[in-house]
């Protein structure tokens, strides 16, 4: 009886701690190769091998956090290869989200620092930015992704799905953090914040990153906050094959800093799937699907070993239903209410009426996302860091925005140093200021070979219910075309034209849809051009002709720019129509004062059209192609000279080193051209790049025996531009090495490296 009763006693205990037996799963950082983990996932719950806490660190905690709100193995997965998870990581914007009416013109700036007008001590010299990827994708990403789950625990991990943790690190005090309650974002976006490329964000007041600094595997904080039955550990780290000197910039700081504290489970309780991933870099998600399948292939080989210590299953239909059960209990991530904070009143008012003229009363996620993005244009709000507050009165949510304002004065360099005549030196001073209203003044300066030029502007956006803006702008260019053609330069070349140019323009703009604007323009211009009949003189005895106009413009313009680069995109779409009328008179002074009409005063009207269209297509994940077409129709009289016509007219110039050139085949009052541009991704950074293009002049401007001008037949002549380069497109500058070859001139071949970029300030006549 005793023996039988022993027996019985044993059975019910076991029984009662088998049935009562928790598991938890802990997963490691290590980048992209934490997608294994969602596999590894997948074969568990197929096998029911149930999983009552989670926790994780950078990478884990991603995939911790999706699965402890709901997510399956294949969302998971679905997410890691979306378009949307690829801008995140890349912090770039989508051309969908592009409001180009806001975007300030582009300058040749590398870098730039910023001034406190307000408090001198204040003043932010140059410093390397705290992230290399731009923040905003990920900010309003992550409140999108994890509003609900926040809203629905009350910030209250233990109350998601599963039970959830993460660790973060405070380098300042040398710890890590396990957060296990509070904004359900914030806590992942602090433990997933690699250094060096992506931006820390505060709690606590405190600035924190990665976790995988003081605990990349957080076994122990799993042990102490929920003492499951058994640990399973999912661990994706690894050394490098590579030596330290061949792996790349992330691979490095990884090794240097990423700490893998107690990466092994007590076999007796647990178990621990190791995976050899050292050929995996940080950033390859595209490898997403192969890395799943290896987690689940090593999934399926230990379930077996796992089972003969975890004896209660949770059958896959019943988890499935409670995961889909539990989403139905989110609630919708409707915003009303929105709280501007960390700005003054007059920029609050701002930037509301900003939202407010997009949002209605109620409003989605999709609708936040354009109305972001497109406040964020502005060059003067440096970030909005969104929070989703649960109303419970209202049952929606509150938008609580906390917004960086840029520094009110800046001075920014850049330029371009070349192995040819291109060396140019930028300078600008930037003053902005936003109150009830935006204003912009900007002073651009350029000193180099071919062009120096200074720009004066201001630009005011009117508080209107429809956003428009006036802009102002003066300038003074000086372009200078050498007849040497050496690929480095001895002694000082030879101009053999010199354009120079005086303007005051104003222009009146207007958004058109979201990716478009309007600009009207008027404006006046005083034009000198210097120049030889032929290249073939002395220099240093020949004088110059010249021809002087004044001009007075007025124009209507449709632009629309969504290019991913100032120079060399890969990605967007450019075009432009245009209509101007163009007034004035042009006098001519010949060197040669002896000459029957040493001097001849013209006056002349007309008319200008040109069109552009510029796009480019991602075709795999190599291969990119672009296409590029335009032309421009002209009622313009042709000038005293063919040199001075040739020199007024419109030119066709696709390529950085076309704008640094004198072309006289690639120029021509009224013109059609187009071309190809495919390039192939050798790199995240470095592409190879090839350009094919034609132009021919609807009536080429010719000459007789007397330097005379006519028009030669329609459609007579074509001349192409080919041109092979190796571009590497750095955050802050192009480095471009490249070899051109244009059909006209014959034997025109061009080689040269530029670093930095070609660009410079409008001409007056566009």
């Amino acid at each position: 009886m005793f023996r039988i009763f022993s027996v019985w006693c044993f059975a019910t205990v076991f029984t009662v701690s088998v049935y009562s037996q928790s598991v938890g799963l802990v997963l490691s950082g290590g980048g992209a190769r934490g997608v294994t983990h969602a596999g590894f996932i997948k074969a568990l719950e197929e096998n029911d091998i149930p999983i009552d806490y989670i926790g994780g660190t950078s990478i884990g905690a991603i995939v911790g956090s999706l699965y402890a709100m709901g997510y399956s193995p294949d969302e998971m997965l679905k997410l890691f290869l979306s378009d949307d998870f690829a801008y995140w990581q890349s912090g770039k914007i989508q051309e969908s989200y592009y409001y180009y009416f806001r975007k300030p013109d582009p300058t040749p700036e590398f870098t730039h620092f910023d001034i406190n007008i307000r408090d001198a001590d204040r003043t932010k010299g140059f410093k390397l930015p705290l992230g290399l990827v731009n923040p905003i994708q990920m900010d309003q990403a992550f409140m999108g992704l994890y509003g609900q789950a926040t809203a629905y625990s009350r910030g209250n991990f233990d109350h998601l799905f599963v039970p959830f943790l993460c660790i973060a690190s405070d380098v300042f005090d040398k710890k890590p953090l396990i957060l296990r309650s509070g904004d359900l974002g914030d806590a992942v976006r602090a433990s997933m914040t690699f250094p060096l490329v992506f931006k820390p964000i505060l709690i606590d007041s405190i600035p924190v990153y990665d976790g995988g600094i003081y605990n990349n595997f957080p076994a122990k904080p799993m042990k102490d906050a929920f003492h499951p039955d058994y640990l399973i550990g999912s661990v994706v780290t690894g050394r490098h094959r590579k030596k330290p000197a061949e792996r790349g910039l992330y691979e490095q700081i990884e090794s240097m800093i990423m700490q893998s504290k107690n990466s092994k489970i007590d076999e007796s309780n647990g178990y621990t799937a190791f995976f050899d991933l050292r050929d995996v870099n940080l950033l390859d998600f595209y490898r997403g699907k192969e890395l799943f399948d290896l987690g689940y292939e090593r999934g399926l080989a230990v379930v077996d070993t796992i089972k003969q210590k975890v004896l209660r299953t949770i059958p896959f239909k019943e988890l499935t239903a409670r995961r889909q059960a539990f989403k139905r209990e989110l609630p919708p991530l409707i915003f009303k209410n929105v709280t501007i904070e960390s700005v003054t009143e007059p920029q609050r008012m701002y930037i509301e009426r900003q939202f407010h003229a997009d949002l209605e009363d109620y409003f989605s996620m999709e609708d936040f996302k354009a109305a972001y993005f497109k406040l964020l244009s502005d060059s003067k709000i440096k970030e909005l860091a969104p929070h989703a507050i649960y109303n419970e009165k209202e049952r929606c949510f509150d938008l609580h925005l906390q917004v960086t304002i840029n520094e009110e004065v800046s001075i920014g360099f850049g330029g371009n140093v070349s192995s040819s005549n291109a060396n140019q030196l930028y300078l600008g001073l930037a003053y902005q200021s936003l109150r009830n209203y935006a204003m912009d003044f900007n002073v651009d300066l350029q000193v180099g070979n071919t062009f120096s030029g200074a720009l004066l502007s201001g630009r005011i956006e009117l508080p209107s219910q429809v956003p428009m803006y006036i802009k102002a702008s003066g300038a003074y260019n000086y372009l200078n075309f050498f007849e040497s053609k050496k690929l480095f330069l001895e002694g000082e070349p030879n101009a053999f034209i010199k354009e120079q140019e005086a303007y005051f323009k104003l222009r009146f703009g207007l958004p058109f849809l979201t990716k478009t604007k309007s600009e009207i323009s008027i404006g006046y211009g005083r034009l000198q051009d210097s120049y030889y009949q032929s290249s073939n003189v002395n220099f240093s005895t020949t004088n110059f002709d010249k021809t002087t106009s004044s001009l007075f413009l007025a124009s209507v313009a449709i632009k629309k720019n969504t290019l991913d680069a100032k120079q060399y995109p890969i990605r967007g779409q450019e075009h432009l129509l245009m209509a101007q009328f163009i007034s004035g008179k042009e006098i001519y002074e010949a060197a040669d004062k002896r000459a029957w009409m040493p001097k001849a005063y013209y006056s002349q009207s007309w008319i200008q059209l040109k069109g552009k269209v510029l796009n480019y297509h991602m075709f795999g994940s190599n291969f990119y192609f672009g296409y590029l077409l335009e032309g421009a129709l002209s009622s313009k009289n042709l000038l005293n000279n063919y040199t001075a016509s040739i020199i007024q007219a419109p030119a066709f110039t696709p390529t950085p080193h076309s704008k640094m050139s004198f072309n006289e085949y690639l120029r021509a009052n009224e013109y059609l051209a187009g071309g190809i541009i495919p390039t192939v991704k050798l790199s995240n950074l470095l592409y190879l790049r090839g350009d094919l293009y034609a132009f021919s002049p609807v009536r080429r401007i010719e000459k007789n025996a007397n330097n005379k001008p006519y028009y030669g037949n329609v459609f007579a002549d074509l001349n192409m531009i080919t041109e092979l380069s190796l571009v590497l497109q750095l955050p802050f500058a192009s480095i471009s090495l490249y070899s051109n070859h244009y059909s006209h001139p014959s034997n025109n071949w061009n080689f040269g490296l530029n670093i930095g970029f070609l660009i410079f300030t409008p001409k007056f006549i566009e």
